[in-house]
Formats: structure tokens, C-alpha cells, sequence
């Protein structure tokens, strides 16, 4: 980036003409230009007491004066000439060179803030892309040079301005009096008194500065204590879910293993089909011929390798247990 085009870069964000401000307004305001004109004619024109003008070295402040006015300030321009040479810009939608409102206008960060105080929504990369004027190219040649400087700073350094401005009324108003050991006692008493009332209030400021810090850092050191304790409690939940599902996992497999283990012929009847099936047996083990004398022996094994020749192997146990009903219904048989 060239030399030129830096300081056109600076220029642009430290000030912006009357002209560009209308359609700035226009934009951010969300408004038609004629909205905007009567906007930045009506609020915030009427209520300056100095325009800013771009010179090639400096920033100069040109007092805003009416028709019927007569300045005592130069350089100066009425309020009715801006509002006219404005009003014809905007219908041609140019600046031309020769306008007496070319490159005069406003301080870009003040112009800014007071949009915002008025409500105005400005996107952020706006607000922070502006700056205040400096003069930093000139020497201070006169009090035109100070005011612009301090015309585009904030309101702050706008009233310690006026405070500059009514010590020297006042230390003029006292050497007027020819009254020099009075005089100098009263200028330092006056600049005492103000420099003590401006560092108390620094001073409260930073305490309450320090206080509000203090608190933050409490604060913080807090919200790491309970994340810390989140984590950790996060981390004997998750240790507590993982055992519990591993038990459940251990018992769901243990639970498999045994069914399939457990013989399907060995499921348990209720007491109606289970006195059914032993007097069904009864008979067929009379028409068998079968003897049934002893729950396991030479019938027993009979029957299992009976059942292993169909492809429908019974092991047995089972044999064994139904053998004992069918022999304890004979017995309650003959007793009847």
C-alpha cells in the first residue's frame, strides 16, 4: 500500500463529509435518502457549532453561522448555504469540485456514537473501523487546529476541553487584575483543586475497577470448582453405568448358558398335564407289557435307546421320573 493510499485509508476513517453521511444514514437507518437528508439536517446540523474541513495537512473546524448571523470566526459558512449546496449534491448524486461543502463534514467516530445513542443498530466492523481525527501532520497554528482535534473525540474529551477552556477565562480574568502573587495563587489553587477532584475520581474508579476484577476472578475460580466436580462426577457415573451394564451383561450370558444347557424334555407340566401323561403311560405300558418294577433298570434303557432309533432321543432322568408316577398311580389305584 502506496503512501497516498494510507493517508486516504486514515482519512476515511477519521472523517466522513456531510454529503456521505446522508447515505450512510440512509443505509444503517434502513431509510430513503430524502429521510436520511432531513435526518442529518434536522438532528444532528442544527445542533453543531463546527464542521471539520480536510485540508492536505490538517484538520480545520469551519463555525456553522445562519444568514442573519454575523461571525466574528473564520472561516465559517451558514447553516442555510450547507442545507442548499446539500440539497443540490444529493439531486445530482455528486460532489462537485468546486462546492463549498466538498471534503467538510464530520468527525467519523463522534458521527458514529452519536448514531448509536440515538439507537441506531451499526454493524460492528463499522463501529470498531473508526477512528478519531489527529492532526498529527500539522502544528497546532491556531485555536481552529485544537478545536477540530477535539471536536472529533469523544464527548469526555469534549468537556475537558471546556474545562481547558474556562481555566484560561479565568487566568486571564485574574492577570487582567494586575494582581500577579493573587493571580498565580488562585491559578494553582483553581488547577489543584481540579487535578485533585480528577484524581480522586480516578482513583474511586480504579477501586471500583479492581473490586469488579476481583470479583470476576472469584467468579471464574468458581465455575472451574463445579466443572471440575462435573467432570469428576461425570466420570463415577460413567465408571458405575459401565460396571452395572457389565454385571447385566454377565447375568444375561449366564442366563443363556444355562437354558441352553437345561434339556428341553425336562420343562415342568402343570399338575392336570402331568396326571393326564402318567395315566396315558399307565396304559401304554400296560399294553407294552412293560415292566415298571424299578424306575431304572432293563425298561429304562429300553425306552432310551427306543427313542434314539426314531431320531427323538429322551435321556434317563426324564424316564426315570415318569416311571415313578406311573408306579405311584398303581399304588393309589389299589388302594381305592
Amino acid at each position: 500500500m502506496s503512501f497516498f493510499e494510507q493517508q486516504e485509508k486514515r482519512i476515511n476513517k477519521q472523517f466522513i463529509s456531510i454529503f456521505d453521511s446522508v447515505y450512510f444514514v440512509s443505509e444503517h437507518g434502513k431509510g430513503t435518502v430524502q429521510q436520511a437528508f432531513d435526518f442529518v439536517v434536522g438532528t444532528l446540523l442544527r445542533k453543531q457549532t463546527y464542521l471539520l474541513l480536510i485540508t492536505p495537512t490538517s484538520v480545520k473546524t469551519v463555525y456553522v453561522c445562519s444568514d442573519n448571523e454575523q461571525s466574528q470566526y473564520e472561516p465559517f459558512i451558514t447553516f442555510e448555504t450547507i442545507i442548499y449546496e446539500l440539497k443540490n449534491c444529493i439531486d445530482c448524486n455528486n460532489v462537485g469540485i468546486g462546492t463549498p461543502i466538498r471534503k467538510l463534514g464530520f468527525g467519523k467516530k463522534r458521527f458514529v456514537e452519536q448514531l448509536i445513542n440515538l439507537n441506531m443498530q451499526l454493524p460492528e466492523q463499522v463501529i470498531f473501523n473508526t477512528e478519531s481525527p489527529d492532526i498529527t501532520d500539522a502544528d497546532y497554528t491556531n485555536e481552529g487546529d485544537e478545536l477540530a482535534f477535539y471536536q472529533g473525540l469523544p464527548k469526555e474529551y469534549d468537556i475537558l476541553r471546556a474545562d481547558n477552556e474556562k481555566l484560561k477565562a479565568q487566568f486571564q480574568e485574574l492577570w487582567d487584575k494586575k494582581q500577579r502573587p493573587e493571580t498565580f495563587y488562585e491559578i494553582q489553587k483553581n488547577l489543584y483543586e481540579g487535578d485533585r477532584q480528577r484524581l480522586t475520581e480516578c482513583n474511586d474508579k480504579l477501586d471500583k475497577s479492581l473490586l469488579e476484577v476481583k470479583s470476576l476472578n472469584s467468579h471464574c475460580n468458581y465455575l472451574e470448582r463445579s466443572l471440575e466436580q462435573s467432570k469428576r462426577k461425570a466420570e463415577l457415573d460413567q465408571h458405575i453405568a459401565e460396571k452395572r451394564i457389565s454385571n447385566l451383561e454377565n447375568q444375561l450370558a449366564q442366563a443363556k448358558a444355562d437354558l441352553a444347557d437345561k434339556p428341553a424334555d425336562e420343562v415342568e407340566l402343570n399338575p392336570k398335564t402331568q396326571t393326564a401323561v402318567t395315566r396315558l403311560l399307565n396304559v401304554l405300558f400296560h399294553k407294552a407289557q412293560l415292566d415298571i418294577a424299578a424306575h431304572k433298570g432293563t425298561t429304562n434303557k429300553n425306552i432310551v435307546n427306543s427313542s434314539i432309533s426314531f431320531n427323538a432321543k429322551i435321556t434317563e432322568k426324564p424316564v426315570s421320573h415318569w416311571i415313578k408316577q406311573v408306579q405311584q398311580l398303581r399304588i393309589d389305584t389299589e388302594k381305592r
